[in-house]
């Protein structure tokens, strides 16, 4: 992939667009709303894609240690290049969010200005900015149901996303924690120990597969819902957490994120087939 393409994180922006799409469709949107459900997608991974190219702009200095082939550390895209996308990408956001409802349109300008909060200062502390990637993952969910207005059937999978992406930040932070004790960023596993972090996000990766059994206990989703859950989600979370107390190394933790990152796709095909 050419430098450019590497910065927006294609896989990200894929997944943005597939989860905004199918929230807009759990929420009850139709055929003759295409429009308010392409426009809401487009726009979210674009802003999804921002916030990416403004956490490498701002993390360049511990992504030397941590990420040392990103392409802003290695200057295959020079970082006033960086800083002209990132502002593209919001500007075209923000455009597509003209054919949306108040609400979504207001749901999208806060994420822009979350996402360089959290950036700039979250993503530094203990928890908080785990909790924030959670908060706007989910947010995501409630944007794709604010386009065909109506947030409240998008809200389950929202908080499947927060908890499932807490758990991986959590993870993804164990993953950097040489570069960020180097540059002083107090995350959990920099303030706490690597043991104290693993349970953390234990904590959180266990609540996504018993809160993911109360929609089909509840008479919501249907046995293949149920189904799918339990072999494509409960048996990989259940993998990952029992492989992240055996092996705490850089590689196993970058490969479990990736998973997580994966498996929030079969959740999603979960619960719109079910």
């Amino acid at each position: 992939m050419t430098p450019y393409v590497r910065l927006l994180r294609p896989s990200n922006l894929v997944i943005a667009l597939f989860s905004i799409g199918v929230a807009s469709l759990l929420a009850g949107g139709t055929g003759g709303q295409w429009l308010a459900i392409a426009a809401a997608a487009v726009s979210g991974a674009l802003i999804g894609s921002g916030g990416m190219v403004i956490n490498d702009i701002l993390d360049v200095e511990i992504d030397r240690v941590n990420k040392p082939e990103r392409v802003l550390v290695t200057g295959a895209v020079p970082m006033d290049h960086a800083r002209v996308l990132y502002m593209a990408l919001n500007a075209a956001a923000l455009s597509c969010c003209f054919l949306l409802p108040p609400a979504a349109q207001y749901i999208a300008l806060f994420s822009v200005l979350f996402l360089y909060l959290y950036s700039s200062v979250l993503k530094r502390t203990v928890l908080l900015g785990n909790l924030a990637v959670g908060f706007m993952t989910g947010l995501a969910f409630v944007y794709g149901g604010a386009a065909v207005g109506n947030i409240d059937r998008a809200m389950l999978p929202a908080v499947f996303a927060f908890l499932l992406n807490v758990g991986r930040e959590i993870i993804k932070d164990m993953e950097d924690v040489e570069g960020d004790r180097m540059h002083g960023a107090a995350t959990l596993p920099v303030r706490f120990g690597m043991n104290a972090a693993a349970a953390a996000a234990t904590v959180f990766l266990v609540a996504v597969m018993i809160a993911a059994v109360y929609p089909f206990a509840a008479g919501i989703y249907s046995l293949t819902y149920a189904m799918l859950v339990g072999a494509g989600m409960v048996t990989v979370l259940s993998y990952v957490v029992g492989s992240l107390w055996v092996n705490t190394s850089v590689a196993n933790l970058h490969r479990l994120s990736t998973i997580i990152k994966y498996d929030m796709v079969v959740g999603l095909v979960a619960i719109y087939l079910g």
